[in-house]
């Protein structure tokens, strides 16, 4: 089941399409939707309908629908208790009674529910009780009495669960997700809870029951940030409330589209979704009052003064419906409702009435606080630092601003599985970026006056970009690190493997390329609901990381030789124009930090896949890119260091963890990044920390090499040679023979015989994923895997590399749940398989790549690639990076001496400059040897002369080189 929906299913072209499509085919038109709306029954109708069919529930209805005219409510709840007393065995008396008291009493209603209760389980009826729990639980709710409402919740499953019907189970199931969502905020196990009920709901559930569920989904998805999946399901909602002629719904759906169409132009600041949304906004309050829904109403109204400009006409338009806003919110007692509209009237105060604005950004927070949902506390908190940005001291700003992440931070600590509270976290970057540029501004970075000193404005800029940062992987590693082990139950150990074992064979089926289409399709359908039920049964990710490391700690563990450059791609402006934190890299030595500014994330997006597009074309045609880009992101920051630094650690931030810094140059006819600096990437600085500071190995260990799988599963009667890595799941079926991959693991063994490291090497078909999971890894300086790998952007826990099997309770498909379990316990990790180290991108988190599972596994360093490797191309700059890595050179100098290699060999930067080292670059697998360790010492060498005439005698190799290519 895919988690992550930054590249879903709907693209957004798709998206929308979808929603263009939904406003032809539903025009909203006043007089005509208050022409389909049928008038309300009489009393009279009512008790006729009963009369003939007292037992069905649409005919006691009846009731309720009158009693929507308040004049005539009264006279309905007399005749309801009435035909109570002469059928006191009817429970749908009961429940619609409960119906009607809600709309005045809840206490009333809670009895009336309570009877009906006890009414359906007397007589057996499961589908009464289920109804009736279920407004029960609601009420409970409403009056915050959540345990109450949890034994409720528990019930309605019961119920359902012993019934067996379909529509039951489905309601049950949204219940309970629907629990998880309102009162534990447990937004991962909502989900997966609800998409259970998906089957037993569409396509033969009843309308009602559909809209429910496509509500609920529209909402977990809306949070999570999951926009196109929210718009999917908003879409299908107005479907269904079209077809069963609902105008609630259809307004509710209408709204849900507009609110995402305002998420998608604060995403992406484009004025035609501006335009867009506001068309969208005016259409949903058109529909909320056909509809008559004042809860809906209230929302729109919000909506449309938020997205309103700042002209003098808009401006008493807004000002005009906020005040309608705040009218509707009272009236409905509701103080989420009345929270929104003060935010939002806040905010557009701030110029035109300071004190205003502070006084109804104060009420938000005020009621806020009282209202137990801390993702609303968040977004009154952020509002209020918006207000006083504009309006007073910038250190209040700054204040305020950390209050609403720490609201953030206390949602993320609710989230019950790692990777939604990556995901949770994302829809919230640019506030972390916000702040850190403001607390920069207030440093004086900008220019403007000094509000704060720039050394503390630094220290807690870093602090908010580690708050930041790869969250999840350093929670994990950290509390690995510290706690013992979760102890296992043998229970739900038996459970977890009994799950993993089906979910092997379900994938064995999809890698028989003989399956037909609807037999892989109904594979996949069963894998979807494994993989929730494998998420459900793993632990709770561990809260690990209490403190983060501090601008100074990092300052102090870095070396004379080493620098720290942490980037933050941010907007320079919000959608009104006003500074929204911009970009920045933090440049941190052992001397000190400083910050620049960069472009912001706009500009920067299309820039990279540019430089990426041409350095494809594998023609030279990119070195004017390269010398631009240097220039944005690196000139200022390098131009500062100390002449002793030979090594960037970089910490990418949005489109730059795409980026192959290598292969940049200050000069578009001078030499790269890489003949100047060794490079490595590392997530956080953290992170980076935690490596540096675990424990050194001891001498000797051994080296496992895995090259050239052979899956043993033929598409035709030869293997077919594959000239790439590839890069596609569907082709893990069909992979082809890499015989350059088999050189390549010959060419380490013997790099690294003559070392302490005993080398071993599988190839063929005991290159398996059996052979590596029975291995004792405990003793593995280096694991070594030559192989394909397989990427999913969609669902980055279905990327795996591609071993053969070994065994039948083996796939050969190794995916990140079964290498997070590996025990690599400081190991070099060398991936030699495409894009080992991409993957999606997660806002905040970094990337989602197979990589990344070696880490929770306990390595120190992996080197991995960005993009698709040409085989024999690997193989070469493989094996050269294990000549040097056997002299006892660190990863990263081992790659920059085989990639320097690869250069005067006159490759392309595509050949090499895709492959990188990420985490600890200082890690080494054999001690250095003599004659290497004194040349590695003329480099490190200084103030300089002999530092400055080697990077001198670099920089003429290059272009000496470079004549020489122009001459031929």
């Amino acid at each position: 089941m895919p988690l992550t929906r930054w590249l879903r299913r709907a693209t957004e072209h798709l998206l929308t399409f979808l929603v263009g499509m939904l406003l032809v085919v539903c025009p909203v038109i006043a007089s005509a939707a208050q022409d389909a709306r049928a008038p309300a029954p009489t009393l009279v109708d009512c008790q006729e309908r009963f009369a003939a069919r007292p037992e069905d529930l649409a005919t006691v209805m009846c009731f309720y629908e009158c009693a929507q005219v308040p004049q005539a409510r009264d006279t309905v709840r007399r005749a309801l208790m009435a035909l109570g007393k002469q059928h006191p065995e009817n429970g749908w008396l009961a429940l619609v009674l409960g119906h009607v008291e809600f709309l005045s009493d809840r206490k009333a209603a809670e009895v009336a529910y309570l009877r009906a209760v006890d009414l359906f389980h007397a007589r057996g009826d499961a589908e009464g009780e289920v109804l009736a729990s279920t407004n029960l639980r609601s009420i409970l709710l409403k009056q915050r009495r959540t345990e109450e409402a949890l034994s409720w919740t528990h019930r309605v499953g019961e119920v359902a669960r012993a019934s067996g019907k379909p529509d039951l189970l489905a309601r049950a199931l949204i219940v309970e997700a629907s629990h998880l969502h309102d009162v534990e905020h447990d937004l991962g196990r909502a989900f997966r809870v609800l998409k259970r009920a998906e089957p037993l709901t569409f396509p033969d559930g009843a309308p009602g029951l559909q809209k429910q569920y496509l509500t609920l989904l529209h909402s977990i998805s809306e949070r999570l940030g999951w926009l196109e999946e929210a718009t999917e399901a908003s879409v299908r909602l107005a479907e269904v409330a079209r077809s069963s002629r609902d105008l609630f719904s259809e307004a509710r759906a209408r709204h849900a589209l507009a609110n995402l169409m305002t998420r998608r132009h604060l995403r992406d600041r484009e004025p035609e979704t501006r335009a867009q949304a506001l068309r969208m906004a005016r259409e949903a309050l058109v529909a909320s009052r056909n509809a008559g829904v004042q809860q809906l109403e209230v929302k729109a109204l919000r909506l449309i003064a938020d997205l309103l400009g700042d002209g003098p006409e808009e401006q008493r338009e807004a000002e005009e419906l906020l005040r309608e806003c705040m009218r509707i919110a009272e009236e409905l007692a509701s103080d989420e409702r009345k929270i929104a509209c003060l935010w939002t009237r806040a905010e557009r105060k701030a110029h035109v009435d300071p004190a205003g604005a502070i006084q109804d950004s104060e009420a938000s927070i005020q009621l806020a606080l009282g209202v137990p949902d801390p993702l609303i506390l968040a977004l009154a908190l952020r509002g209020r630092a918006q207000v006083a940005y504009l309006t007073q001291a910038l250190p209040m700003a700054l204040e305020h601003a950390e209050r609403a992440l720490d609201a953030v931070e206390s949602l993320r600590a609710s989230q019950s599985d790692a990777l939604i509270q990556a995901e949770l976290f994302a829809s919230w970057a640019s506030d972390y970026h916000r702040l850190a540029g403001w607390t920069l501004e207030a440093g004086g970075a900008t220019g403007k006056p000094l509000l704060i000193a720039p050394r503390e404005a630094l220290s807690r800029a870093f602090a908010m970009s580690e708050r930041m940062r790869a969250r999840s992987l350093l929670d994990a590693l950290v509390a690995s690190h510290a706690l013992a082990a979760v102890a296992e139950t043998p229970k739900h150990k038996a459970q977890r493997d009994e799950v993993r074992g089906r979910l092997t064979a379900v994938q064995r089926k999809l890698l028989e390329p003989t399956r037909t289409l609807a037999q892989r399709e109904a594979a996949l359908r069963e894998l979807q609901e494994l993989e929730r039920i494998d998420r459900d049964l793993r632990p709770a990710p561990r809260q690990g990381a209490r403190e983060f490391a501090s601008l100074e700690s990092i300052e102090q563990e870095l070396g004379e030789d080493e620098a720290l450059l942490a980037f933050l791609v941010g907007d320079d402006t919000d959608t009104r124009g006003d500074f929204a934190g911009g970009a920045w890299v933090l440049t941190v030595t052992r001397g000190g930090t400083r910050a620049h500014r960069i472009p912001e994330r706009a500009r920067l997006t299309p820039t990279v896949a540019l430089f990426s597009g041409l350095l494809e074309r594998r023609d030279g045609s990119e070195t004017n890119a390269a010398a631009a880009l240097y220039a944005q992101l690196l000139g200022p920051a390098l131009a500062e260091l100390p002449t002793t630094v030979r090594r960037l650690l970089l910490v990418p931030d949005g489109p730059l963890h795409d980026l192959p810094f290598a292969a940049l140059r200050q000069d578009a006819d001078g030499p790269p990044l890489v003949a100047r600096y060794e490079l490595s990437l590392v997530p956080s600085a953290s992170l980076w920390r935690h490596w540096r500071q675990a424990a050194a190995r001891a001498p000797g260990g051994e080296a496992l090499v895995l090259a050239d799988p052979d899956r043993r599963v033929h598409v035709s009667d030869a293997r077919t040679v594959s000239k790439e890595r590839m890069t596609v799941f569907t082709e893990a079926a069909r992979v082809g023979a890499l015989p350059e991959a088999r050189r390549e693991g010959h060419a380490v063994m013997e790099a690294l015989r003559d070392t302490e490291v005993t080398p071993r090497l599988l190839t063929g078909t005991e290159a398996s994923e059996r052979a590596l999971k029975t291995t004792d890894l405990t003793r593995m300086k280096v694991l070594h895997m030559a192989a394909h790998a397989v990427v999913d952007a969609e669902a980055p826990e279905r990327s795996a590399l591609v071993l053969a099997p070994g065994s039948e309770q083996e796939d050969g498909i190794l995916q990140p749940r079964e290498i997070a379990e590996l025990s690599l316990q400081g190991a070099l990790v060398v991936l030699s398989a495409c894009r080992s180290a991409s993957g999606a991108v997660l806002a905040g988190e970094g990337v989602l790549s197979l990589s990344r599972a070696f880490f929770e596994a306990g390595s120190r360093a992996v080197v991995a690639s960005l993009w698709p490797l040409r085989d024999d191309e690997a193989a070469d700059l493989v094996a050269r990076f294990y000549e040097y890595l056997a002299q006892g050179l660190s990863s990263s100098a081992a790659l920059r001496r085989a990639q320097l290699d690869a250069i005067d060999d006159g490759l392309p930067a595509a050949a090499w400059a895709g492959l990188v080292v990420l985490g600890d670059a200082s890690l080494t697998v054999t001690p250095p040897r003599e004659e290497h360790l004194s040349s590695h010492l003329l480099l490190l060498g200084t103030g300089g002369l002999a530092g400055v005439l080697l990077l001198g005698l670099l920089g003429w190799r290059w272009r000496a080189r470079r004549l020489r290519s122009a001459a031929s």
